[in-house]
């Protein structure tokens, strides 16, 4: 029976702007999202029995309220997939900022049309990744890119080079629910460092992408959780050229030069039970391994 492999890859959001509620109950947002090579796992095979989910790794839930779940589920619904077993190996922290669920429904998606040989356009996938998720349509394509509306408006950048980066994730989740609902919404005096770090990247001038790192949801989610304050700080004074938090968080990016030198602060903050991952950015999304 074949079987396909994919490669789900994290993101990470070098910036985020909120810029206001929306009738529909989310926020349009601008941010600048990146694939780095952290990744989950995940084997598809066609199955007689419905859709079937086995889990291993980090523990989630292997049932419908899991986002692999969901994407099977539409495939089904509106492409006539077949049914699908899907086997996922999860290493990528859940609810920590770095779009591990909806990477997951990503690459059930793309892996689902290459197993079963689905005829379906960008446009087609990416409104079926929508309906999941709204991380769910950058993750499909991955690399650098800015993201509007509630972030799946894209435009690509990149590919971001010269910076590795230390993912510092608190033993806690945080629903994107939660860290929207803290966020207080034009108090920022500066509203344009997500223009400066598209600007940044396209040109190269990492420095200034350091300067211009902010995320309008952490003020709020470090006043309910203040731990993550303590991550960023602990990330600033081991010597980090910058941090802030991943998205909804409570993951803390924190920006190195080099694979060198991120393996040589991390040791300064291990003994707190957080998970530390050093991963570097990639220019993908999800990959289709194998079959």
């Amino acid at each position: 029976m074949r079987r396909i492999h994919v490669e789900a890859h994290a993101k990470v959001n070098l910036g985020l702007r909120v810029a206001g509620a929306r009738p529909d109950g989310y926020h349009d947002i601008e941010t600048v999202f990146q694939t780095v090579s952290l990744s989950d796992t995940v084997f598809l095979e066609a199955s007689n029995r419905g859709i079937s989910l086995s889990c291993e790794g980090i523990p989630v839930p292997a049932g419908p309220s899991n986002l692999a779940w969901q994407a099977a589920a539409q495939l089904m619904r509106e492409l006539a997939a077949p049914a699908m077993s899907i086997t996922l190996f999860k290493r990528i922290p859940v609810a920590a900022g770095l779009g591990g669920g909806s990477a997951d429904a990503a690459a059930v998606l793309m892996g689902g049309c290459a197993l079963f040989d689905l005829e379906v356009s960008d446009a087609q996938l990416g409104s079926l990744a929508l309906k999941i998720g709204s991380d769910v349509p950058f993750l499909l394509r991955g690399g650098t890119a800015r993201g509007l509306g509630r972030g799946e408006i894209l435009e690509s950048m990149g590919p971001l080079s010269g910076f590795w980066l230390l993912l510092v994730t608190p033993l806690f989740p945080i629903r994107a629910k939660e860290a929207y609902a803290g966020v207080r919404i034009g108090l920022t005096r500066d509203r344009c460092y997500t223009k400066l770090n598209s600007s940044a990247i396209r040109e190269g001038e990492l420095g200034s992408l350091v300067t211009a790192l902010r995320n309008d949801l952490e003020p709020g989610v470090i006043s309910c959780h203040p731990e993550v304050g303590v991550v960023k700080q602990a990330l600033l004074d081991a010597g980090v050229q910058a941090a802030v938090m991943s998205g909804s968080g409570p993951t803390v990016i924190g920006l190195v030069r080099s694979r060198e030198e991120a393996t040589t602060l991390s040791p300064h903050l291990e003994g707190h039970g957080w998970q530390i991952h050093i991963v570097e950015p990639i220019d993908s999304g999800c990959r289709v391994e194998g079959a």
